[in-house]
């Protein structure tokens, strides 16, 4: 793999080479599969101007095409000797790139194929899947019609909007501006291709440091201009302004209807475990690979990251441990079981002030190596300023890829080397969302952003020699917006870089108290469909359920605990499935679990807090430093049938 080509670790098949088929014969069945196919303006009128044509098919380039059906997956690549006419037949999209050549990356392509050529890469991805009803009137094109509300939720958010691009550093190029998103008639540019909405941004991402290599971002949403459910999605980024060879690609584009089926070609195989690891690092992973129990831990509080109250005898120092351990020594004493797992989170930094690891407080409560009686960190570190509040417009990734970050990942290598126990190291949890300050949304519609960033930072681990950390790749159980750009897959940095896979799926248990035995979805609902997700790419991985809960009802929707009981019933039905003497696959696969033992807020009208989502189950009366903002309020005896139920599923689960 070309990695300066191909960002993307997971692709195995970037860069695969097929030779031009000549033949008459397969040129003719190719180009006559779709009448779309043909673009007489950049000289593809017939099939006697093709010159040669490359055929990809489930997964390989062929050596001939006269026949297919609909089981299969068909790209096809046709050449005139001055541009390239890519066809995805399975996804029903046609379009031209103005080069002689191309590189391709197929691995997958039910999400996004990508195409290398001279300092580009052009991502392309067909999308389907807007949640909201085409039920009214196509007339009124306003906002609150399906295509506008899911393009401004889901697309166009952060990319559209000015303050966007000042706070990120960004410029839009060629007297590019927002679009206005209360003139509906405005909101696309019908001028570009008739007969289609078109959203064309391109901008720049500033960098004086050399470090960004392709800083130039040309954007383009394409859809049939009645179409509210389906559009075509093209990210171009170089080294140089590429704005042409995107309007030649956009002004190309045909769509017709799929013929095939789409399909993605990666597998992860077996984790790779890192050379470089200690002794005891390497021993935790093999046991954690091997064993059928289930790593417990919970998370209440983060450990503090604040220079302040980083080493002990600083200010709140102490505080933070009392707190931290009066839980831990609570929650212990309602399972009747130690935890096996300490979890934190630590942001990059917090209005200014850099945030490092917690090597006092993570030797004093974690200091685990699986089998020393102490519990294995999970540290949970999110590239991110303002706890991903995304409605700030701002995000840190840019500032990372220029290498601003730098020192201070070179200084949080070092003290979780010194640290020196194995470290479960989860780097930026729940990518495929539209709630962290590192997704796709806030990255120009990239998710190679983050691969390059999550890459970054593992070379800098590697630089500094750090040989305890297991790296976790934790996308969301469901992806968020709706869409294949932003896949999970989409967001793998590649094998080298990571040895675990996260999981998280929450039931949030919010349902009327009448109808929350029947509608609770149950823990293995929730997790035998993220395996089956899984399960073609990573059926021969560990999964560590990284942060996870039922919740007991919030008060934002009803009585505060009214789903208590449905909430315990999850308990016991999760270590039903969990502890079985004969474990189901999905289960088999799950070596670890964090409880998030915190409760969501929210502010009502009166300004009043009031908790949406109540998955925490104990707090200590005592607490020592102003937590409520996540907790409050402290009294959870009204769980104690949930207490039960965890007391009793740990009485049966052993460790070996």
């Amino acid at each position: 793999m070309n990695k300066t080509k191909f960002p993307l670790g997971a692709s195995t098949l970037a860069g695969l080479k097929g030779n031009q088929i000549t033949d008459r014969g397969t040129v003719r069945f190719t180009f006559g599969l779709d009448g779309k196919i043909a673009d007489g303006k950049n000289g593809f009128g017939t099939a006697d101007d093709v010159t040669g044509v490359k055929v990809f098919r489930d997964g390989a380039y062929v050596s001939g095409c006269t026949e297919m059906d609909d089981t299969q997956d068909l790209k096809l690549e046709f050449y005139n000797g001055k541009s390239v006419r890519l066809v995805n037949l399975s996804g029903g999209l046609a379009f031209t790139l103005p080069v002689a050549e191309a590189e391709t990356d197929y691995t997958i392509s039910k999400y996004r194929a990508r195409y290398a050529f001279g300092d580009s890469v052009l991502s392309v991805s067909v999308e389907t899947q807007n949640p909201y009803n085409d039920d009214l009137n196509d007339k009124e094109m306003g906002r609150e019609h399906p295509w506008y509300i899911y393009c401004a939720e889901w697309l166009i958010r952060f990319i559209n909007n000015d303050d966007f691009i000042k706070n990120n550093g960004l410029t839009r190029l060629n007297g590019g501006k927002a679009y206005p998103l209360s003139e509906s008639h405005e909101y696309g540019d019908l001028t570009v291709k008739e007969g289609y909405d078109v959203y064309r941004y391109d901008i720049k991402i500033n960098d004086e440091t050399g470090n960004v290599e392709r800083p130039y971002y040309h954007v383009a949403v394409v859809r049939e201009a009645k179409e509210f459910n389906n559009f075509a999605l093209f990210v171009l980024k170089s080294a140089t302004d590429q704005t042409k060879t995107l309007d030649t690609v956009v002004e190309s584009v045909a769509r017709f209807a799929p013929k095939g089926t789409e399909k993605n070609y990666f597998n992860a195989g077996k984790p790779r475990p890192n050379p470089k690891w200690t002794k005891e690092t390497r021993e935790y992973f093999d046991w954690l690979n091997k064993t059928d129990y289930v790593n417990w831990g919970v998370f209440s509080f983060s450990m503090p990251g604040e220079e302040y109250a980083l080493h002990a005898g600083s200010e709140r120092y102490d505080s933070y441990l009392e707190t931290s351990r009066n839980s831990q020594r609570g929650i212990e004493n309602i399972w009747g079981h130690k935890y096996d797992i300490f979890a934190t989170y630590t942001h990059l930094s917090s209005q200014g002030t850099p945030h490092h690891f917690p090597t006092d407080m993570a030797k004093e409560l974690a200091g685990g190596n699986g089998k020393n009686g102490k519990p294995v960190l999970q540290f949970t570190y999110q590239y991110t300023t303002d706890n991903n509040t995304v409605a700030t417009m701002t995000t840190p990734m840019f500032d990372i890829m220029r290498g601003k970050y730098d020192g201070h990942f070179r200084r949080l290598a070092r003290d979780i080397k010194e640290y020196g126990k194995p470290v479960l190291f989860r780097l930026n949890n729940e990518m495929n969302t539209d709630w962290t300050s590192y997704c796709g949304m806030m990255t120009l519609l990239d998710p190679d952003i983050f691969n390059l960033t999550w890459q970054r930072l593992y070379d800098i681990f590697e630089e500094e020699n750090v040989d305890n950390v297991l790296w976790i790749w934790n996308p969301n159980g469901k992806t968020i917006p709706f869409c294949d750009w932003g896949e999970n897959l989409c967001y793998f940095p590649g094998l080298e870089y990571v040895q675990l896979l996260g999981g998280t799926s929450y039931e949030f248990n919010n349902y009327p108290k009448e109808l929350a035995a029947q509608k609770l979805r149950t823990f293995k609902t929730h997790y035998s469909e993220l395996y089956e997700k899984n399960k073609p790419e990573f059926s021969e991985w560990s999964m560590i359920i990284s942060e996870s809960a039922c919740g007991s009802g919030g008060d934002y929707t009803g009585e505060l605990g009214r789903n208590a009981s449905a909430q315990a019933e999850y308990v016991r039905e999760m270590f039903r499935d969990l502890n079985a003497a004969e474990k189901a696959p999905w289960a088999k696969q799950i070596k670890g679990i964090v409880w998030f033992n915190c409760n969501d807020m929210e502010k009502v009208a009166s300004g009043e807090l009031k908790i949406t989502n109540r998955l925490c189950f104990y707090l200590p009366e005592n607490l020592t430093f102003n937590v409520h903002l996540y907790n409050y309020p402290h009294d959870y005896s009204d769980l104690k049938e949930t207490h039960a139920a965890f007391r009793e599923g740990f009485a049966q689960s052993h460790k070996k």
